[in-house]
C-alpha cells in the first residue's frame, strides 16, 4: 500500500469518528462558557436563543448563590431565577438574541468562584 493510500484511510477514518463523536455530545456541552467571578460581581454575555430554549448555570464549592437574568434586544427582562441556589436557569419566550446576565450572589471565597454557562442548543 502506498502513504497516500494510508493517509487516506486514516484521514477517512478520523472524520468518522468525529462524526460519531459529535453526535454523543449534546450542543450544550460543546459551547458550554466558564467564567470566573468574585462576590457581587456580574457579567453580561449576548447569544442566539431558540423559542423555550433553557440557559443554565452552576458554579464551584464555594459559591452558594449564582443568579441569571434573561434581556432581550431592548433591554427589557424577560426571565430570571435569583432563588438563592447555585444552579438557576432561564427560559427564552421566544426566539431572538439575548443578554443573558450571570451575577455571582455570594462567593466564599477572596480569589472568586467559577461558573459555567450552557444552554439546551449552545448559545
Amino acid at each position: 500500500m502506498s502513504f497516500t493510500y494510508k493517509l487516506r484511510t486514516f484521514v477517512g477514518s478520523a472524520a468518522c469518528v468525529a462524526v460519531a463523536l459529535g453526535s454523543i455530545v449534546s450542543p450544550a456541552l460543546a459551547q458550554e462558557r466558564s467564567i470566573w467571578l468574585v462576590d457581587d460581581e456580574l457579567v453580561t454575555m449576548t447569544g442566539y436563543l431558540l423559542e423555550g430554549e433553557n440557559v443554565y448555570a452552576d458554579c464551584d464549592e464555594d459559591c452558594s448563590d449564582l443568579d441569571l437574568f434573561l434581556y432581550n434586544e431592548v433591554d427589557k427582562l424577560v426571565s430570571a431565577d435569583d432563588e438563592l441556589d447555585s444552579f438557576p436557569v432561564v427560559t427564552a419566550p421566544y426566539e431572538g438574541t439575548f443578554s443573558l446576565v450571570v451575577s455571582m450572589a455570594a462567593c466564599n471565597h477572596i480569589s472568586g468562584c467559577a461558573a459555567a454557562v450552557r444552554s439546551d442548543y449552545g448559545f
